[in-house]
């Protein structure tokens, strides 16, 4: 009789831990032409893990973690013969901090109209397109 009731109650906990995983937030891909290709750009950013992934074609191109009290986050990669570089601000990674200092951000970044989340595609020193996540 235990053990029923046993694998009943694991089997519940799976399911609820599995539901309350928070899917990566999505950029919309963006697509360019660049020296004659068309390129299509985007990426996710996994709140959970801190990791945010950029794609080139659907390919992972450059990927990195924000480290503590840092908004900023810049890449360079080579797809092909076409050097990419990305500039990226995330506000929610200092906002998420909590405690007073998430809040003093908060505010910082409201009266200065610097809270979302985006990354600047950067191709020959032009920014190409920008993704919002």
């Amino acid at each position: 009789m235990r053990l029923p009731l046993l694998t009943t109650a694991i089997a519940i906990t799976t399911l609820l831990t599995a539901c309350a995983a928070t899917p990566p937030r999505v950029a919309q891909e963006k697509t360019v032409e660049i020296e004659g290709q068309t390129i299509k750009f985007g990426g996710q950013y996994d709140e959970e893990k801190n990791q945010l992934k950029l794609t080139v074609n659907g390919e992972p191109l450059m990927q990195g973690r924000f480290p503590p009290y840092t908004p900023t986050q810049n890449f360079n990669a080579k797809y092909g013969d076409i050097r990419i570089k990305s500039a990226c601000y995330f506000g929610s990674v200092l906002g998420n901090q909590g405690g007073a200092f998430g809040a003093i951000a908060g505010a910082i970044q409201a009266s200065k109209s610097s809270s979302s989340d985006k990354c600047e595609i950067i191709v020959a020193g032009d920014t190409v397109e920008t993704l919002y996540f």
